[in-house]
């Protein structure tokens, strides 16, 4: 992959003699291929399609190892007594653990390389696997969220700007696979979950495969070459050394250029996570209600229809700059909401999966038109962290809003909090349609007094 190391033209090999490899890599990861002699491990120079699948199967490993558990919580709050604020809680914990590790660390791999962040992050969602696997009490459970709350946050930033890197000619089809791997990744998650799970120990079923196929990635991350060969590699920048100054965390900003495509990409966004999460948090328990069954699938497949549907939308529908198509989107994601709202004043299930299914289409829609957008005004050398900074206020969306529809589980039911909750979404995503389709007014230039 390329720019997994940092960015630089190359200088002569003989400058860096005695040199520390990680001191050695800075300047040299640029370099012509006949230039670079280095005793490391990481000797692949793969192509740059193979660079990208690692990339994407990263990013969707640990997005589905991070929703593995969705199906089965209704499981163990009968095993470890947990209620449905303890749920959106686990959840929450996620959120809080991956946020300021993306806000601290998002601008790193600008300066240290995409895989210095994202060979890490592999490696530690395989340890937030091991946690989970073997979680006894809620507390263990929340120290494998926060595991796997620190490893997307570490990646997340990092995956999607390396993307970019590797398909500098193809803009769009970085944003794609970007936004198609988190969704299809939570939308994997909880069906994997619950097919893997057994009644003897529901945990270790889903966990441990997943742990393992982590470390048969890192594998391949570890030995493949900081150098992409071919004539795509990204242009070369002027030498760079990176000091601890660098590193220091940073207030996020808003990015100089394309800030109200930024906006509208970050409150769309908000918005999504916000269904999701309360989807991920509840679905099984509402299905269980809803539908009249125990089954983990039954719950994950609810779920799955939702993110599915947006996944599907993001990879077979082309984003468009109409602000009427995404205004639309919005509009359909509404819809749905509201069709959901049908479903548990009625009792129907039909509307529940036809509600899941327009909502996640729409709003994957919407959300990828914004994205695609938002990515295409970023400044390349500053895409990672304003990347990061995006991610950040998404994630957020999956935090607060669900923390308050457990409270409102916990006082006035499962099925009245839910209602609530996506009466409120489908009124926010019918106000952000009005603000997308607002033309915003351009100051009229002055005439320059003689």
């Amino acid at each position: 992959m390329a720019d997994l190391s940092p960015a630089g033209p190359g200088l002569s090999t003989a400058q860096y003699a005695g040199r520390r490899l990680s001191e050695a890599l800075l300047p040299l990861e640029l370099a012509p291929r006949k230039q670079l002699q280095l005793s490391a491990i990481s000797r692949w120079n793969a192509l740059r399609g193979i660079r990208v699948g690692l990339v994407a199967a990263a990013l969707l490993l640990m997005l589905i190892g991070a929703n593995l558990a969705t199906p089965l919580y209704p499981v163990l709050q009968q095993r470890l007594g947990l209620n449905p604020l303890d749920t959106t809680v686990l959840f929450t914990v996620y959120v809080f653990a991956l946020v300021p590790v993306l806000a601290a660390v998002g601008h790193w791999s600008d300066h240290l390389g995409r895989r210095a962040l994202i060979l890490p992050a592999v490696a530690l969602a395989a340890a937030g696997d091991a946690v989970f696997a073997t979680a006894g009490s809620f507390w263990q459970l929340a120290a494998g969220r926060a595991v796997q709350g620190v490893a997307v946050g570490l990646s997340t930033g990092a995956a999607g700007a390396a993307l970019g890197d590797l398909l500098p000619d193809r803009p769009t089809l970085a944003a794609k696979l970007t936004l198609a791997c988190s969704a299809g990744g939570v939308a994997l998650g909880p069906l994997v979950g619950a097919a893997l799970t057994n009644d003897a120990d529901p945990l270790l079923g889903p966990f441990l495969p997943h742990a393992v196929a982590l470390l048969a990635l890192c594998v391949p991350l570890a030995l493949l070459h900081p150098r992409m060969p071919g004539p795509h590699r990204p242009p070369a920048s002027p030498p760079r050394i990176t000091t601890p100054a660098h590193l220091r965390p940073r207030r996020l900003r808003l990015p100089r250029t394309g800030r109200r495509e930024f906006l509208l990409a970050a409150a769309a966004g908000f918005l999504s996570y916000a269904v999701f999460g309360v989807y991920l948090a509840l679905a099984p328990a509402f299905s269980s209600t809803l539908l009249h069954t125990r089954s983990p699938l039954a719950g994950a497949a609810v779920a799955a229809l939702l993110l599915g549907s947006s996944a599907a939308a993001q990879l077979l529908v082309p984003p468009t700059s109409d602000r009427v198509v995404v205004a639309a989107g919005l509009t359909g994601l509404a819809a749905g909401l509201g069709l959901l709202t049908a479903a548990t004043a009625t009792g129907t299930p039909a509307l529940l999966y036809v509600g899941s299914v327009l909502a996640g289409a729409c709003q994957g829609i919407a959300f990828r038109s914004l994205f695609t957008a938002t990515v295409a005004a970023l400044d390349p050398a500053r895409r990672g962290s304003e990347l990061s900074a995006l991610w950040v206020i998404v994630y957020l969306g999956s935090s607060a809003p669900i923390i308050a529809v457990g409270a409102l589980v916990r006082s006035y039911g499962l099925l009245p909090a839910v209602t609530a909750f996506a009466l409120t979404a489908a009124t926010a995503a019918l106000a952000l349609a009005a603000t997308v389709l607002h033309r915003p007014r351009h100051p009229a230039p002055t005439t320059p007094r003689p």
